[in-house]
């Protein structure tokens, strides 16, 4: 989000329109310090954010 300049107010308009998800901001602010995010939450706000997430594997030495 900081990367971005956007607030999680803003993020959080933005989910409920794209979504249709309403997250208390606290509830939010909470998920993010405790590394709780589920995947899907995860997914829409790299989509909203305008990053893409990949997996890949390790290589190996």
């Amino acid at each position: 989000m900081a990367k971005g300049h956007i607030t999680q107010k803003i993020l959080l308009e933005a989910l409920k329109n794209d979504k249709g998800e309403n997250i208390p901001q606290r509830t939010f602010s909470c998920k993010i310090r405790r590394n709780a995010l589920k995947l899907a939450e995860f997914q829409s706000i790299c989509k909203i954010l305008g990053y893409s997430i990949s997996i890949e594997p390790v290589k190996r030495a």
